[in-house]
C-alpha cells in the first residue's frame, strides 16, 4: 500500500529580521532552558557551517510520554530543513521558510510532514492538534528572547563581548551605528552541549527565564 503523508502548516510574523530568528533555530541550548517544559536534554553530535546534528530527548504536549531522537538541520537559503528521526519510529520532516517584511519584520512558515503507513490517515486530525500546540508554545518561549535579541544588537551588541559602552561605563553614545544583522553558523557555545554528555535541563518546575525588559 501507498504511504500516506501527515502535514500542517503554521505561519507567524516577529517584529525582527528573519535572521535573528535563523539564530534562534541554530541555537541548541536554548532548548532545555527557554523550552525547559519540553525537552529534557539536548547534544550538539557534529555541526559544520550551517548544518547540525542534534541529539534531543523531550516531552511532546498531549502525549504521556518522553522520547528522543537525531536530527539533521540545514539550511538552504531561505529555507531551514530538519529530519528528526525519534525513538518511536516516525521521521518527521520540517521546514520553515523566512521572509523578510518592511521595517525589519519577519514572516515564517512552518510545514510538518510525516510519511507514513496508510493506518495513520486516521490519526490525521490528531497529528494536526499535536503540532498546531507544539508550534504555538514554543513561538510564545522564544519571541521574547528574539525580540531581546534584537534590542541589544540596535545597542551594539556582540556574542562574547557585550555593549561597548556599558563595558567601559562610558555614557550611552547619542548615535549608535547599527549593522545589519548577521546569521552565521554555527553558533558557538562554552557550554557542555558540544560534549558526550550533551546538556541537561537544570530544573523540572520554573518560572520563565530571563529576556524581558
Amino acid at each position: 500500500m501507498k504511504n500516506v503523508t501527515l502535514t500542517l502548516k503554521c505561519e507567524g510574523e516577529m517584529d525582527c529580521p528573519k535572521e535573528i530568528v535563523m539564530w534562534n533555530y541554530y541555537d541548541h541550548e536554548h532548548l532545555v532552558g527557554t523550552h525547559y517544559k519540553y525537552y529534557n536534554q539536548a547534544r550538539v553530535l557534529a555541526e559544520k557551517d550551517s548544518w547540525a546534528l542534534v541529539y534531543r530527548k523531550m516531552k511532546m504536549p498531549l502525549l504521556p510520554f518522553h522520547c528522543s531522537g537525531i536530527a539533521l538541520q540545514l539550511m538552504e537559503n531561505n529555507v531551514m530543513k530538519t529530519f528528526h528521526k525519534d525513538s518511536i519510529g516516525f521521521l518527521l520532516e520540517m521546514e520553515v521558510h523566512f521572509k523578510d517584511l518592511p521595517n525589519n519584520r519577519s514572516h515564517m512558515t512552518v510545514i510538518y510532514n510525516i510519511n507514513t503507513h496508510p493506518f495513520f490517515k486516521v490519526f490525521q486530525s490528531m497529528f494536526q492538534k499535536l503540532f498546531q500546540g507544539w508550534f504555538h508554545a514554543t513561538w510564545v518561549e522564544d519571541a521574547p528572547m528574539r525580540l531581546r535579541r534584537w534590542k541589544v544588537h540596535n545597542l551594539g551588541f556582540k556574542d562574547f563581548y557585550g555593549i561597548d559602552y556599558i563595558n567601559k561605563k562610558l555614557p550611552k553614545p547619542g548615535k549608535i551605528e547599527v549593522k545589519k544583522y548577521e546569521f552565521n553558523p554555527p553558533i558557538k557555545s562554552f557550554s557542555a552541549i558540544n560534549t558526550k554528555d550533551g546538556l541537561e535541563r537544570p530544573f523540572d518546575e520554573s518560572v520563565e527565564l530571563g529576556y524581558r525588559d
